[in-house]
């Protein structure tokens, strides 16, 4: 099989798996529990949390808090600060479901959130983005790096625009397409609020990370013995938390190396898919080198998605949270002409994507976008 999915998922690398099960046999205690065994595992946990600090290079006495994934720490996060009538929130209109949709939610609510525009090459409206950012601002969510296109928003400039304003907005960014892919140092960026996964970067599912700069109070989801310094209860998922710790220290010893090979490959996909009759690529040189989103005109992404899966290859047409749903908030708000838009499809790569499985998949394209046009009179 031939996977170029991994904007949506990865498979466990096998060193994470093997910290999987030991925690899940040999250590499988509870770090709440009061005898030394479970001590131990606690003190990991702190560990564990440190190593993250360390690699997003923030301040020690900043926190980590565990969760299940990113969508729980998002919500965590907009349920904590889009709470006061009398205040706005500015949210970047191309973000993952897990902010948009709570925001969405939020604004139907009675709550007053502003959606922030987009430039043509998928990034945030920078002078859209000032002409809202008004006295009543108190927070900011903007993506680090975009799912379906790879958009790598300024997360630094932001930051300056919004201190420069008013130093008391909190300001969030969702780095989960970013962080094990790209330099991620939040005292560069300026957050407040940091969002990562496990699943994206060859961890398993079911855990992620909120990275919380210190004096930054957030409500909790779930309330319940107190774990996750009382932010988030319920017994560590312990198994998950150092394996994704391993993936997380894998991706950053070769974070350098894998880009460079990432920027290469993405160069040679879409140096090829060019060669395809009125073929439009959404995704620039300035986005991330991991995800290429390209158009077909006038065809439907998902049989192309569906013909090319029986040849055992296995591309995505935007953010597997989103995929069932009509159109693409993300290229609409870009700008990409309708006819483009539900043809619509996304290539994502690893470090283990070859030269031979972009060329297969590109012979296998071509051979789709031919049937189907011979099929449909197009």
């Amino acid at each position: 099989m031939i996977f170029l999915d991994n904007a949506s998922t990865t498979k466990i690398s096998n060193l994470a798996l093997q910290t999987y099960n030991q925690y899940s046999t040999d250590k499988y205690f509870n770090p709440s529990a009061l005898y030394m065994k479970g001590a131990s595992i606690q003190k990991e946990l702190e560990n564990a949390r440190q190593t993250i600090l360390s690699i997003i290079n923030a301040d020690k006495f900043d926190n980590i808090i565990f969760t299940s994934g990113a969508t729980e720490a998002n919500n965590m996060v907009l349920n904590s600060f889009i709470k006061y009538k009398n205040k706005t929130a500015l949210i970047g209109i191309s973000e993952h479901p897990s902010v948009y949709n709570v925001a969405k939610n939020l604004l139907d609510n009675g709550y007053n959130v502003k959606f922030v525009g987009l430039n043509d090459n998928g990034t945030i409206d920078i002078n859209d983005f000032k002409s809202k950012l008004t006295d009543d601002v108190n927070f900011v969510s903007i993506m680090h790096v975009n799912n379906e296109t790879g958009a790598i928003n300024p997360i630094s400039e932001i930051n300056s625009i919004i201190r420069e304003k008013n130093q008391k907005i909190i300001f969030h960014s969702d780095g989960v397409q970013a962080f094990g892919k790209i330099d991620v140092d939040v005292d560069e960026l300026g957050v407040d609020l940091y969002t990562i996964s496990s699943h994206k970067i060859f961890g398993p599912k079911g855990v992620g990370a909120l990275y919380i700069k210190k004096g930054v109070n957030i409500n909790p989801l779930m309330i319940g013995g107190g774990q996750e310094m009382n932010l988030r209860s319920g017994t560590e998922n312990t198994p998950g938390i150092f394996s994704f710790v391993t993936a997380c220290k894998i991706a950053s010893d070769n974070l350098h190396d894998n880009y460079n090979s990432a920027v290469k490959k993405a160069h040679y996909i879409k140096d090829n898919l060019e060669l395809i009759d009125n073929i439009r690529i959404n995704s620039d040189n300035n986005c991330s080198p991991y995800i290429i989103s390209f158009s077909l005109p006038h065809l439907r992404a998902e049989t192309i998605l569906r013909m090319l899966e029986q040849k055992d290859i296995i591309i995505g047409n935007g953010s597997a949270c989103s995929s069932h749903k009509k159109g693409n908030r993300i290229l609409s708000n870009m700008g990409v002409e309708q006819e483009y838009i539900e043809g619509a499809l996304r290539v994502s790569i690893n470090h283990d994507t070859s030269t031979d499985d972009i060329d297969n998949f590109i012979k296998e394209l071509k051979l789709a976008i031919n049937e189907y046009k011979k099929n449909t009179n197009r």
